[in-house]
């Protein structure tokens, strides 16, 4: 009887306990639903940043922490947390998928960060400006329009200038590279980027349209670069995203075809892009240790370790030799590369080439950290955070803040209307080194 007594006020506890939680969790999804759409935004926002946002504090040594007090001023603020971490509208968020598979709109012609001056940083792949010819390094200094012809002295005036002329209409921008300017003609429109260019010292190819659609692989003669040696091979990657994949393996193809066994990778001025297009471009590099290489390891907030593997063997054995071109705009994946290049022995210091930054360093970006998108599949939009530290295939080396360095004599500086970087990569090969 004693016994029964005493499961019966068991049970009976047991229920209340669990009353009081279904009353708990009642109210409580009860308030939730009095909230309005940006009250839960805000919440969801926050509970994000707290379980998953990182970031080295360099006047400490180490990760900070964030209160909620500092959260709350961030959100207040515009979520300045670091210049990576952003949040995107539903429709800024469908930008950024459009653009993550190629789809573009524009002229195609890219400047330094914070550039006052209106030289070319880059030249897009298969924008209205990489169709016309204009090649980067170039500096506008007039555009035309409407039977008007403005001259271009800073990046905010070509801006303002680009802005004034309607989109599909052609204009005429005046682009010199080391000599008296040149005048193309160009239109505002939108187009499908490709992500690799191939040459050798008889023939080019490019992935390309003649109305900015969707790239096809094309021999290009025109594209040669005639400074390299008969055995070699340039090959530019500007970009870490899906398209490059297909784009990439068909250009080593046809380097197999031309019987080209050494190459110039050109990762300069190439930001990085996502990790997973990192692993299968990583493949193609990397030579056949075993079936799947590390190419990266990254550690989170709370010391979860992801690794980054090639998901196959691509790699050419009848590739002899790389050499890497850099400079401070190669970021992020495009280091990653260079690093796992660099642990399984594919180059080292004579086989990388960096260009020499305005201050006179010859490094690397520096972005030793990865980001996650959350996306609220309640009200659409996202949320990018960074959320780790990334790491080369030891598990040791992060170049967050420092970057990649190389070798003295191969610390080149920039000359204007010649490719001195590509020069250099092209004198090592010849020289058997």
């Amino acid at each position: 009887m004693a016994k029964r007594e005493t499961i019966r006020k068991a049970v009976l506890a047991i229920t209340g306990i669990a009353l009081a939680a279904v009353l708990f969790f009642a109210g409580y999804f009860t308030y939730f639903l009095t909230m309005s759409r940006e009250q839960k935004y805000l919440l969801w926002a926050a509970d994000m940043i707290a379980q998953q946002y990182i970031v080295y504090d360099e006047a400490t040594g180490k990760y900070k922490e964030y209160t909620a007090e500092e959260m709350v001023k961030a959100l207040i603020a515009g979520l300045p947390l670091d210049q990576y971490s952003a949040f995107y509208s539903e429709k800024e968020y469908a930008d950024v998928i459009a653009t993550s598979k190629g789809k573009q709109y524009g002229v195609g012609l890219t400047f330094a960060a914070n550039a006052e001056d209106a030289v070319i940083y880059s030249v897009i792949g298969n924008s209205p400006a990489e169709r016309a010819g204009i090649l980067p390094g170039g500096r506008i200094t007039a555009l035309e329009y409407g039977g008007t012809t403005e001259e271009i002295g800073t990046y905010a005036q070509f801006a303002a200038a680009l802005a004034r002329v309607p989109a599909n209409t052609e204009f005429y921008l005046w682009v010199a590279s080391g000599g008296e300017p040149t005048r193309y003609v160009l239109r505002r429109e939108s187009f499908q980027e490709s992500y690799v260019r191939y040459a050798d010292s008889e023939t080019g190819y490019r992935f390309r349209s003649d109305d900015g659609s969707a790239p096809v692989g094309t021999e290009d003669p025109a594209g040669r670069e005639e400074a390299l040696g008969e055995d070699t091979a340039y090959l530019k990657l500007t970009s870490f995203v899906t398209p490059a994949i297909a784009q990439l393996a068909e250009a080593l193809r046809f380097m197999a075809e031309r019987q080209r066994t050494a190459l110039i990778l050109d990762l300069r001025n190439n930001g990085g892009g996502y990790m997973d297009a990192l692993e299968e471009i990583a493949s193609y590099f990397i030579p056949a240790e075993q079936e799947k290489n590390v190419v990266a390891k990254a550690i989170s907030k709370k010391g979860e370790e992801e690794i980054f593997l090639t998901p196959a063997n691509r790699c050419d054995e009848r590739r002899k030799s790389v050499i890497v071109l850099a400079n401070d705009g190669t970021a992020s994946a495009s280091e990653c590369l260079i690093g796992a290049l660099q642990y399984y022995g594919v180059i080292d210091g004579a086989h990388l080439v960096i260009t020499k930054n305005r201050d006179g360093r010859a490094r690397t970006y520096g972005k030793g950290i990865m980001q996650t998108t959350y996306v609220n599949s309640l009200y659409g939009g996202a949320l990018k955070l960074t959320t780790a530290y990334l790491y080369q295939p030891d598990g040791k080396t992060c170049i967050h803040g420092i970057g990649i360095g190389t070798v003295a004599e191969n610390e080149i500086e920039p000359t204007e209307g010649v490719d001195a970087e590509l020069l250099r990569a092209a004198e090592i090969l010849k020289s058997g080194r």
